[in-house]
């Protein structure tokens, strides 16, 4: 059932993802650099990891947090404008 509850979890904060991102703008800038949601998920699953985080439902939204993202043309890290 751990791959139910991923699953679940990753579709639903994908598409949460894709409603936030599409419907606001907020953005972090700052010193020529975008901190994008995907980097931040990353970063969270690396902090995650290190606190040996296992359950599933928190892995999928991590995951589909961070590939809601990943397809993306703009995803560069650094801010051009």
């Amino acid at each position: 059932m751990d791959f139910a509850y991923y699953s679940i979890a990753l579709i639903v904060a994908f598409a949460t993802a894709r409603y936030v991102t599409e419907n606001t703008k907020i953005h972090l800038k700052f010193k020529g650099l975008w901190i994008h949601h995907w980097i931040l998920a990353g970063l969270a699953m690396g902090v995650a990891l290190y606190l040996n985080i296992s359950q599933p439902y928190i892995w999928g939204a991590l995951t589909g947090i961070a590939l809601e993202g990943l397809p993306r043309k703009n995803w560069s890290i650094r801010n051009k404008q």
